[in-house]
């Protein structure tokens, strides 16, 4: 056997004990630890011991496109109004009845925002806007807050400073007469002068005034129903100082979507 060659090294005890203190990388393809025979806990609820939720009645789907006209609306509605039969009819928006709308402490109708704003308004002069507070934009939910709060009267002042209670007021708004206009319901006919106007409180673009009940009680939609609406108006047209057509109201012709669709299809037939 071959001489081996001895060499000499020296040993250093604390670079030993850093080296054995270091802990064992483990390999790159080694997986997480998983404790054998330890059931996972899992906080769920069983679907059929949740109370459910109580359902709302959905809002009616808005229109993809402008609907068609409804038949009667030129052939029975115009002519029986005493309006011309090639007058302009402009289609507002569609919207569900709800209780609201029937109910007589209300004693109003609700028209959609949406349409109020892109439909309606543009088909209405200045002064009409004015007069239905639709001129301007309304304000936004905290700047009306600010202007409720500012809106303190003399007397709420008082009775602060005696009592040293806080005192609130109510919210009631800006007053506003209202646009003159008339509904229209193949059942009812024409209501009289209503009026159309915008809460400042709510934005809510509303149809109230005196008969409004005794029209909808004739009416042939009722609560739950998908209806469209429909707004026509004629202007006065004058000839050499005569007034050949008269200046009408403002109407809301409001139909029920299912004697839209039969009356569609009885023209059909």
């Amino acid at each position: 056997m071959g001489k081996r060659t001895l060499a000499m090294v020296l040993y250093d005890p604390a670079a030993a004990h850093q080296r054995d203190s270091k802990p064992a990388r483990p390999p790159a393809c080694a997986g997480a630890v998983v404790p054998y025979g330890v059931e996972p806990i899992i906080n769920a609820v069983p679907l059929n011991a949740i109370a459910p939720r109580p359902q709302r009645l959905a809002r009616a789907p808005a229109p993809a496109i402008i609907p068609e006209e409804p038949a009667c609306l030129r052939e029975r509605i115009l002519p029986a109004l005493g309006l011309r039969e090639d007058l302009a009819v402009h289609f507002v928006d569609r919207k569900r009845v709800t209780d609201t709308d029937l109910d007589a402490h209300q004693n109003r109708f609700r028209l959609p925002a949406d349409g109020v704003l892109r439909r309606l308004r543009p088909i209405l002069t200045a002064a009409e806007l004015d007069a239905a507070n639709l001129l301007h934009d309304p304000l936004p939910k905290s700047s009306r807050r600010q202007l409720e709060l500012e809106d303190l009267t003399v007397d709420d002042a008082a009775d602060h400073q005696e009592t040293g209670k806080k005192v609130r007021k109510k919210s009631q708004g800006m007053v506003h007469g209202g646009l003159p206009v008339r509904m229209v319901d193949l059942a009812a006919g024409a209501s009289g002068e209503l009026l159309l106007s915008r809460w400042s409180s709510s934005s809510g673009t509303i149809v109230k005034g005196g008969g409004y009940m005794d029209f909808v009680r004739r009416c042939s939609f009722k609560e739950h129903d998908v209806v469209d609406i429909w707004a026509f108006k004629q202007r006065e047209l004058r000839l050499f100082g005569k007034t050949m057509v008269h200046e009408s109201h403002l109407h809301l012709f409001i139909v029920k979507r299912e004697s839209t669709q039969t009356q569609q299809q009885s023209r059909k037939e």
